[in-house]
């Protein structure tokens, strides 16, 4: 069979230098899961323009939230063609009978190890609506993503690599354990360092949701990425502040920056959504510590909780210039279907719309409790303007320069700051 692997267009998908700052995991992931022996094209709508005249036997569409809409119409254009549609991802998952209104198949859910029964199916003719495993699939065996299949030239080589599915914590905003439940599952650290190799690149996105999660293992990960000599970025709980032997580790592997949900400055908000292992009052500590061991911070901040007040816009600026991060990254409570922050406001009659393309987490698309969703906007882009002006980026990359020695490391804040104040700057403009 002819097979489409698609990712819809979505605004915040930003560029850098004409390209998209970074590659799709989820496309290559995809292909490689299809049985041998299929034509397989990748078509990532962020770098390339859809050929609906292309002809094809099924066409499987992969969609976060914000990218729902314009996955639907990817698909009646195509249903119209009379090629069949297979659907999956976060959003479809979370809203499954929504999304089997436009596709002949969903799968509700991880993938892995469904393609094969897939296929057999559509091979005899007898595609079944729904697929979803009973059980989360391990991930010792898995192959290496298709790589090969992706336009290299059209992203900024930063390719992402996966080692770890699962969040133990229960962030009412987050959608992360509801697909990948709450236990940690990983792959073997020997296969994630294969992976890096065979990419050939001098810079990886570690993809996972808290790459220290289990320190036994992150250390044995970052031994063998230490004989790769690559650098790289992930995503990590403050606690890595705790551990100095992982701290060291980390770094000497080539860690440049940790991605850390500080969510919040106010310890009533971080107690109601159940980030339990924050402290606020330890962050600047942390955040030295970290620093000291020559590794930057990504530091996100989530503004518009309900214990929240007019003060935690300046109150964030304030902390993010206090404390050197090197790169801020403010967004809008989002109530993202398949949370709990969802079902909680819809229940509250607080959602406003289910116009999907404003799911961005820089959008409001809620009634926030102590002021309008107007106000909350306002408040965010003047927070926004506070740390994504050019003078603002270019102080906080010079004070990185000197604080991490490194022309290196300080390119690569700037280049991310930059991509962040353009994910702001779309957030504003008019559609």
């Amino acid at each position: 069979m002819k097979v489409l692997i698609i990712q819809p267009r979505h605004r915040s998908n930003v560029k850098l230098y004409r390209k998209a700052y970074m590659s799709q995991l989820t496309l290559p992931v995809l292909a490689s899961q299809i049985p041998e022996g299929h034509d397989i094209q990748i078509i990532d709508e962020n770098v390339k323009d859809i050929d609906f005249g292309i002809k094809a036997d099924v066409v499987c569409i992969t969609a976060m939230t914000p990218a729902a809409s314009r996955a639907y119409e990817i698909a009646d254009e195509f249903r119209k063609r009379g090629v069949k549609i297979l659907m999956g991802g976060v959003h479809v998952s979370s809203m499954p009978e929504e999304a089997i209104e436009y596709a002949d198949s969903i799968v509700i859910g991880e993938s892995e190890g469904l393609f094969p029964v897939i296929f057999e199916d559509l091979k005899n003719g007898g595609l079944k609506q729904i697929y979803r495993l009973e059980n989360k699939p391990m991930l010792d065996e898995l192959p290496f993503p298709r790589h090969d299949l992706m336009s290299k030239d059209l992203y900024v080589n930063i390719p992402k690599v996966e080692t770890s599915r699962g969040c133990p914590f229960t962030c009412e905003f987050c959608s992360t354990t509801r697909f990948f439940g709450n236990k940690m599952r990983y792959r073997p650290a020997e296969d994630v360092v294969a992976e890096v190799e065979a990419l050939k690149t001098d810079f990886v996105f570690f993809t996972d949701n808290n790459i220290i999660g289990n320190p036994k293992y992150a250390k044995k990960l970052f031994g063998g990425l230490a004989e790769t000599g690559i650098r790289w970025i992930s995503q990590c709980s403050i606690n890595l502040a705790n551990d100095s032997e992982l701290l060291k580790l980390a770094a000497d592997s080539g860690c440049v920056g940790m991605l850390i949900g500080f969510e919040s400055l106010s310890e009533k908000v971080i107690n109601s959504v159940g980030k339990k292992i924050n402290r606020v009052e330890e962050y600047a500590q942390a955040i030295g510590k970290i620093h000291d061991a020559g590794i930057g911070i990504i530091g996100c901040f989530v503004l518009g909780f309900d214990e929240d007040n007019a003060d935690v816009f300046k109150k964030t600026v304030k902390f993010i210039n206090k404390t050197g991060i090197e790169i801020p990254q403010l967004t809008v409570l989002t109530p993202f279907p398949g949370t709990v922050l969802r079902d909680r406001l819809a229940a509250e009659n607080r959602v406003l719309h289910n116009n999907w393309k404003y799911y961005d987490a820089t959008s409001v698309v809620f009634k926030p409790k102590w002021m309008t969703a107007a106000e909350l906007r306002k408040r965010y882009d003047w927070a926004g303007h506070k740390v994504y002006n050019y003078r603002a980026i270019a102080w906080r990359t010079i004070k990185s320069f000197f604080n991490h020695r490194s022309f290196i490391k300080a390119l690569i804040f700037w280049q991310v700051n930059v991509v962040y104040r353009r994910l702001w700057l779309v957030s504003i403009e008019k559609d």
